[in-house]
């Protein structure tokens, strides 16, 4: 005699590896199945925090690689959800803003997700017609095809064999796709999306007017995506598929952390998979119930100005900035920005005249003809600075030994301090600017004292100089060593 097994008791009870094989397992019409497959953003690439890994046992994943548990096993949708090797995605937040959402109405519904996603694929790896995907596969890289291969080598046919096996459970309800990086401009994207959709449609025994296809745009080209224009190509989706929607990606922040372009960060990936449930729920009927708000944090370090796309706003000044940057129905979105403007510096010199030649103290070299002296370089912070100095030759000499006579720099080499004496008769009028043995500006003061203590400590060990103009006009340049710790 046969044992039925209704999926009304505990989910560890539901979802158990060890069901005898001649077992029968009735199917919950309150288990939503939801078909993902795409690329890199569909596997995700944000970091998962320990925040990410509580997760309701209401929201499942089917494991369609071997690891995380074995192939064709339901375990709690911690991330990673496609493979080992995936991070943080769109479908983690999909998932949970549909059970917050649904729950008020129906506290027996429970998720499941099917995550097939290969970073780099182009939309060809899901189109099994003549053996396109193996051709395909064969193509490309090692690092690919060991991707590939964990999905046995044709991913399409392993996205559909892990539906099949979730249809035991519950009820496809809808399919999610993000891709497109790989084949970006390709204007035959859309119909090619068309002929996998369908090929779903039909294997599975599905009704397209109650399975909607869900299309998320990749990074906007104003966030920094070098992929953006193929959005213009995903927005002809719904012309093609009536019952498909594209999910906006607009304000969702780029991560700058591999350096590709095409990637989202992890707190964008949240915001995108609840953009994903948002649509889901409308076309399932449900109003929703939305998540407490994610709040990032983000410090920027600029030269001169910035401007945040986001907000279309530029800022010149130091400052901390908070701006929601989507709606409730996403889950609000405040980016806290902590700016840090530095400026450019543009240092004019005193004019020196020397007898018949002169050696710079700001890039050592020694001039023997009259002519604008210029120095390129960089301010400690890294932004542009430019020194000038009008130097004549031929004029009369200035009195520099007669300033040596008056000034002192000590102790040298100096370890935390660094002591100036300026004569008393130059104290207040006196100016010290002090340079890196590379140009770069690191001290200046119009108004000394007649016993300058300067504070070294955070300097970088090296050769400093310095150069002194006094109340008379006449001009110092010596050096200082400052230790290395």
């Amino acid at each position: 005699m046969k044992v039925k097994h209704y999926l009304l008791g505990a989910v560890t009870l539901l979802f158990s590896a060890t069901a005898n094989a001649q077992d029968t397992v009735a199917v919950d019409s309150n288990f939503y199945i939801f078909l993902a497959f795409g690329q890199s953003n569909m596997e995700g690439q944000g970091t998962v925090s320990k925040a990410d890994r509580n997760v309701s046992e209401k929201f499942q994943v089917l494991n369609t690689t071997a690891s995380n548990g074995g192939l064709y096993t339901w375990r709690t949708a911690v991330p990673p959800l496609a493979h080992s090797q995936a991070s943080l995605g769109p479908v983690d937040y999909f998932g949970r803003l549909l059970i917050d959402s649904i729950a008020p109405h129906n506290p027996d519904i429970r998720i499941g997700v099917v995550d097939v996603a290969i970073a780099g694929c182009s939309i060809e790896l899901f189109d099994t017609a003549g053996n396109k995907d193996v051709t395909y596969a064969k193509k490309q890289q090692s690092w690919m095809t060991s991707r590939i291969d964990a999905y046995g080598g044709r991913p399409y046919l392993r996205l559909l064999d892990a539906a099949r096996e979730a249809q035991k459970y519950g009820v496809i309800k809808g399919i999610l796709l993000h891709q497109g990086e790989t084949n970006t401009g390709d204007q035959k994207w859309p119909t090619n999306v068309k002929t996998i959709y369908d090929r779903l449609i039909e294997q599975l025994n599905l009704n397209a007017e109650e399975v909607p296809l869900l299309v998320g745009e990749v990074v906007r080209s104003e966030m920094g995506g070098v992929c953006g224009s193929h959005n213009a190509v995903i927005a002809k989706v719904p012309s093609v598929i009536p019952n498909s929607y594209v999910i906006s990606s607009e304000n969702l922040q780029m991560s700058t952390a591999d350096g590709q372009n095409v990637h989202f960060t992890a707190d964008a990936y949240r915001i995108f998979g609840k953009r994903y449930a948002k649509q889901m729920l409308k076309c399932l009927g449900y109003t929703i119930n939305g998540l407490p708000a994610v709040s990032i944090d983000t410090t920027i370090t600029v030269c001169d100005s910035y401007n945040w796309k986001a907000v279309n706003q530029k800022f010149t000044k130091s400052q901390s900035v908070s701006k929601t940057l989507v709606t409730l129905a996403d889950g609000d979105s405040i980016v806290n920005l902590n700016l840090i403007v530095n400026k450019s510096s543009t240092t004019k010199l005193d004019a020196v005249t020397a007898e018949t030649s002169y050696t710079w103290p700001v890039d050592g070299k020694t001039y023997t003809e009259s002519q604008t002296l210029t120095y390129e370089g960089l301010t400690v912070a890294g932004c542009d600075s430019i020194i000038t100095c009008e130097l004549t030759i031929g004029g009369t000499a200035v009195n520099e030994s007669a300033v040596n006579e008056k000034v002192a720099i000590y102790p040298n080499p100096a370890a935390d301090v660094v002591n100036i004496n300026i004569p008393t008769c130059s104290a207040g009028l006196a100016k010290i600017t002090i340079y890196t043995s590379a140009g770069i500006e690191v001290f200046t003061s119009n108004s000394v004292v007649e016993l300058e203590t300067i504070d070294i400590s955070t300097w970088n060990g090296g050769v400093y100089m310095v150069q002194v103009v006094d109340a008379e006009g006449n001009t110092w340049s010596g050096k200082f060593v400052k230790s290395f710790k």
